[in-house]
């Protein structure tokens, strides 16, 4: 879906090194499957919150369940998209908008509310 639409993806696991990755490819934007465990995603939003060594990323938290959605406005995700209520074809969109508003200085950095 990502590709299609001109921009390169790239998956990454929570078990592979964030930080590592985050330096080589340089992300502008990150989607965060909100559907793993409780501390990987803890630990991948503290990697890209801390942005050491790269430019932090407009996150977009990927969500079914309330309890996710809480959690990633927590953890200080950029956006949100809920299954079953946002249209899978508009996250491409979503993802530009979000951009958009980053290189024009109206969407600053969010700050976690929760320690990570």
């Amino acid at each position: 879906m990502f590709a299609e639409s001109g921009y390169q993806a790239q998956t990454a696991l929570p078990d592979q090194d964030v930080q590592q990755l985050c330096e080589r490819l340089t992300p502008a934007a990150v989607l965060i499957d909100m559907g793993i465990w409780e501390a990987d995603t803890a630990y991948v939003f503290g990697v890209l919150n801390g942005a050491l060594r790269f430019e932090r990323p407009v996150t977009i938290a990927l969500c079914i369940l309330p309890h996710q959605v809480r959690r990633a406005r927590k953890f200080g995700a950029d956006g949100l998209w809920v299954r079953g209520v946002d249209d899978a074809a508009a996250l491409p969109r979503l993802t530009g908008d979000l951009l958009q508003q980053r290189r024009e200085g109206k969407l600053k950095p969010r700050v976690p509310s929760t320690p990570l």
